[in-house]
C-alpha cells in the first residue's frame, strides 16, 4: 500500500512538471481550512472537467487553490489517480487515517471534484458503514449515478448542488447577490460562512451542511 503511494506520488509529480517533492504524507484527508472546525477532515480530487467534475463553475475557487499552489495540486492528484486507477489503495488509506484520527466527528467528501463512477460511490459507501459514530457530508452536481445505498446511511448527508429548480429552471446553489435572494426566498438556508465578516466555525456553530439538504452560498 505505501509502495503504491510513493510510487503514485512520484509519478504525479514529474507529470505536473513540479521542482520541489514535499513530505512523503500517508494520510489522504487534510483538516481544510481556518473556516472549519479541525475535528472535520476533508477529502478533495481535482476540481473541473480536468478533474472529477461534470462541469468548470465560472469563478470555482477549488480549481483556483489547485491552480496556485502546486503543492494542492500535487495533493489532489495523487487521490484523483488512486480513485481511478486503484481505488482498493485509497480505500484502505482513508480506513487507516480515520480509524487513527480518534477526534474526528465528520468528514466532508470533495470541497474539491465530485463524484464520477459508480465504484467510486460504493467505496465511500463502504467507508461510511464502517464508522456509524462519524458524519459524513457531500455536494454533488451528478445526476446519473445510483446513490441509493450510500444515503441509505443515516451518517451520510447529500446536498445536490444542481438540479435546484426553485424558480422555473435549473440552477446552482452558488451565485451573487441577486441570484442567492431568489433562492432563500424558495426556503434555502444561506451558509453564514460565505456571509461577509463572520467569525464562527463550521462544525461548530453552524452544522447545517451535515444535516440540511437545502443550502446556498455567496460566492467567495
Amino acid at each position: 500500500m505505501l509502495k503504491e503511494l510513493k510510487r503514485v506520488q512520484m509519478f504525479m509529480f514529474k507529470e505536473l512538471g513540479l521542482t520541489v517533492m514535499p513530505k512523503f504524507n500517508i494520510n489522504r484527508m487534510t483538516n481544510g481550512n481556518s473556516k472549519l472546525v479541525k475535528t472535520i477532515l476533508i477529502f478533495d480530487t481535482m476540481a473541473g472537467t480536468c478533474g472529477t467534475c461534470v462541469m468548470d463553475c465560472k469563478g470555482c475557487y477549488a480549481k483556483k487553490s489547485q491552480n496556485r499552489y502546486p503543492m494542492t495540486r500535487l495533493f489532489r492528484s495523487v487521490n484523483t489517480y488512486l480513485a481511478k486507477n486503484n481505488i482498493n489503495v485509497l480505500e484502505a488509506l482513508i480506513n487507516k487515517q480515520i480509524s487513527f484520527s480518534t477526534k474526528t466527528t465528520a468528514v466532508r467528501l470533495h470541497s474539491s471534484g465530485d463524484f464520477f463512477s459508480q465504484d467510486y460511490v460504493n467505496m465511500w459507501d463502504r467507508i461510511i458503514k464502517n464508522y456509524p459514530d462519524i458524519k459524513f457530508y457531500t455536494y454533488t452536481k451528478v445526476e446519473k449515478l445510483d446513490f441509493s445505498s450510500i444515503e441509505s446511511n443515516s451518517n451520510f448527508n447529500l446536498i445536490h448542488s444542481l438540479a435546484i429548480n426553485c424558480y422555473g429552471e435549473k440552477v446552482l446553489n452558488f451565485g451573487d447577490h441577486d441570484h442567492v435572494k431568489k433562492l432563500t426566498d424558495n426556503g434555502y438556508f444561506l451558509c453564514p460562512a460565505t456571509k461577509e465578516n463572520w467569525k464562527g466555525l463550521c462544525g461548530n456553530d453552524c452544522n447545517y451542511c451535515i444535516t440540511g439538504k437545502k443550502v446556498c452560498f455567496n460566492i467567495h
